[in-house]
């Protein structure tokens, strides 16, 4: 079998490596087998080998979500069969041909559903639940009336769209921040109703302040981060909540005490990596919404390319350098 490992921290394209591995063990009682055909690469799993310890060590699997076929179940199970397709998360060493993982990281998916849809449904269509979620929560709170506008960053990217999606499905109207002209392009093709500020263009803030009203919003959803926070703080509400699930500008927020003491901000993050530690009736909500996106809006989970294992640094260099779809890596 064959896989994707590395065993030091460095650039991606450079440390990780192509493998012959051994066969995926046989599934225990609650376990199944999966053959995966196609996983993606998210950023994540590259700055999981940049942040990795400094010098050397034992090979660690890469990847953490595919799609598959199921070729053996534990004995336990009994929702999901053999040959049944399935998108798996989280699934350790999913750059793998094969991988055993428990039945609950393990979700049928229909068949009008895609391959290339359903690599990539589970992270980024659990990511954008629990950004909603906690957004109803802040507006909820808030007393906000449902035409009271959320503001959105990173709309054109593959969580931000489905965010954005999910948010006009409530009735919730939507400003889209785009950083540059070709975001707001993306955003206008899949949403033409929504507003856009493109940050690029001078007096983007006092467009935005159109859309937001001078009391501003009672929540925002940011995955942009660094410098962008400053400025993006001012169009909150008091009181109001930034949601941060992302962090594309990597790089510190330059915030003082007072920039949230005075009117009372607050900050709530939102991570996919705490997710199997929420209750089980919130993963159950967040793999159904996962799944009821794919089906409904499959054109917002899109892939920029995808290439096979012997491929492996150039899928790994296509991530960094488009931000219009996901890159996947075909297993099998």
């Amino acid at each position: 079998m064959r896989g994707v490992t590395f065993s030091q921290r460095g650039e991606p394209a450079d440390v990780a490596r192509v493998s012959d591995l051994p066969t995926a063990p046989e599934p225990g009682v609650a376990d199944v087998r999966v053959s995966i055909s196609l996983a993606p690469l998210h950023r994540g799993d590259l700055i999981g080998i940049e942040a990795a310890p400094d010098g050397t060590f034992a090979p660690r699997p890469l990847g953490s979500e595919g799609v598959g076929v199921i070729t053996a179940t534990g004995e336990t199970v009994g929702s999901l069969r053999v040959g049944d397709r399935v998108s798996v998360f989280p699934a350790q060493g999913a750059w793998s041909q094969q991988i055993t993982v428990p039945a609950e990281a393990a979700v049928a998916i229909p068949a009008t559903v895609s391959d290339e849809v359903a690599a990539v449904t589970l992270v980024n269509g659990i990511t954008s639940h629990l950004v909603l979620r906690a957004v109803d929560e802040v507006r909820t709170a808030a007393g906000a009336a449902r035409n009271t506008p959320l503001i959105v960053s990173a709309p054109a990217s593959a969580v931000g769209r489905l965010i954005v999606r999910q948010a006009l499905d409530r009735g919730v109207p939507v400003i889209a921040v785009a950083r540059t002209d070709r975001s707001a392009a993306t955003v206008r093709s899949f949403f033409p109703e929504v507003a856009v500020v493109v940050t690029e263009h001078d007096g983007w803030q006092s467009r935005l302040r159109e859309f937001a009203g001078d009391r501003g919003v009672p929540a925002i959803a940011d995955a942009h981060g660094g410098d962008f926070v400053h400025e993006i703080l001012p169009f909150l509400a008091d009181a109001g909540t930034l949601v941060v699930w992302g962090d594309l500008a990597a790089r510190p927020w330059m915030l003082s005490t007072s920039d949230l003491l005075m009117r009372e901000l607050r900050v709530q993050a939102v991570s996919i990596s705490r997710w199997m530690a929420r209750p089980d009736d919130v993963k159950i909500a967040g793999r159904q919404a996962a799944v009821r996106l794919a089906e409904q809006w499959p054109e917002l989970f899109s892939v920029y390319a995808t290439y096979p294992l012997d491929r492996l640094r150039t899928a790994v260099e296509a991530v960094r350098a488009n931000g219009t779809g996901t890159v996947l890596l075909r297993l099998n």
